[in-house]
């Protein structure tokens, strides 16, 4: 990715808590009949609330959405052994290391819906079911949001903070402010449907453009090479460091009115992030979006025609305006995609087409 988020501790962190407590405290401790003093107390006087209040009227749907499935989840750890639990454990404090996975840590290993089915399918099944509910319903219980605070105050808390207004992951998408009133969606990195007890790990969680979403990484994993293949590096959304990426741009052609993407050569350069690269360029579709960039009319061939056009219609040669454009890019690099706009027209320059 082209640049990092910075991120933002919220109340709203508080449910994984919670969930932290639930699977090491009670869950992998299972002994005995299930009984609500076991939870965490804000998590059972939530459970209680929504058990007297809002079960089977939520959203208009009739379900049983806390009690009925910890302690059936309960009930399912009561037949494992030792061994099963302590490894399901260390599954869980695997999978909420969010930084260490993109980082290939060999001493952290991701779990799967699929390595716990192994142990129990039903065991399996009932977690992702619970799992993906947390997002997607138990946080925007009334219960729930009374508590520890809404998603939406989450991203308002975010954006103030992230305030560059783009996508992080593409560099040009937008992402819409605090002084909108609809919000990007968050992004799971480490796909929900995938991988258990990171569903509500803010860690995990981060807005991302719709196009960078919902048309290109959908619930691709980031760090696996395809399905179920060998395990891969991947930029760290909140990674300290940023990437340092590179973009260079050749042209195999001068005539830029007819300009495809055979004709363009994509370079990447980030020394020692060679495997991020490679799993960012497959998550996003990147390599085919930026040259996309470069061929249609009101990007790649507007920032040519602009320069032409300026230098024909004013005392400046094409050489001062390029060295103006590439000063603007250096200091806001996504304005306007200027951190494509400069590597394309030094290319053009290259080819001789300015």
């Amino acid at each position: 990715m082209l640049f990092t988020y910075r991120y933002v501790s919220h109340s709203i962190e508080r449910f994984q808590e919670y969930l932290d407590h639930l699977v090491k405290e009670v869950w992998c401790k299972a002994n005995g009949e299930f009984s609500l003093d076991l939870l965490h107390p804000e998590l059972r006087d939530i459970v209680l609330e929504v058990y007297n209040t809002e079960e089977d009227t939520t959203r208009g749907k009739g379900r049983d959405w806390l009690y009925g499935p910890i302690k059936g989840i309960y009930d399912l750890f009561m037949k494992l052994d030792p061994t099963a639990r302590q490894q399901i454990s260390d599954w869980y404090d695997h999978n909420n290391d969010i930084e260490a996975l993109c980082a290939g840590d060999p001493l952290k290993q991701p779990a799967t819906y699929a390595d716990i089915r192994a142990i129990s399918s039903d065991l399996a099944s009932a977690l992702k079911d619970f799992c993906r509910s947390l997002f997607t319903d138990v946080m925007d219980l009334k219960a729930v949001r009374s508590r520890i605070g809404e998603i939406d105050a989450h991203y308002i808390a975010f954006v103030s903070e992230n305030r560059k207004g783009k996508c992080p992951y593409c560099g040009y998408g937008d992402i819409k402010g605090e002084h909108r009133t609809r919000r990007e969606a968050y992004d799971h990195f480490l796909p929900k449907d995938i991988y258990p007890f990171n569903s509500v790990n803010f860690r995990n969680l981060a807005p991302m453009c719709h196009e960078c979403n919902s048309t290109y990484k959908l619930a691709k994993d980031p760090i696996r090479n395809g399905t179920g293949g060998a395990r891969r590096k991947a930029f760290y959304c909140y990674d300290v460091v940023t990437s340092g990426i590179t973009v260079v741009v050749t042209l195999m052609t001068n005539d830029v009115t007819k300009l495809k993407r055979v004709d363009i050569g994509l370079e990447f350069i980030a020394p020692g992030r060679e495997e991020e690269l490679e799993a960012w360029k497959d998550l996003f579709g990147i390599e085919e979006r930026y040259k996309d960039k470069f061929c249609v009319e009101n990007d790649g061939i507007a920032w040519l025609q602009q320069i032409v056009e300026e230098a024909a219609n004013s005392d400046r040669t094409r050489d001062e305006l390029l060295a103006q454009t590439l000063r603007a890019a250096a200091r806001f690099p996504y304005d306007s995609a200027n951190f494509l706009k400069a590597p394309f027209l030094t290319a053009c320059k290259t080819a001789k087409i300015i």
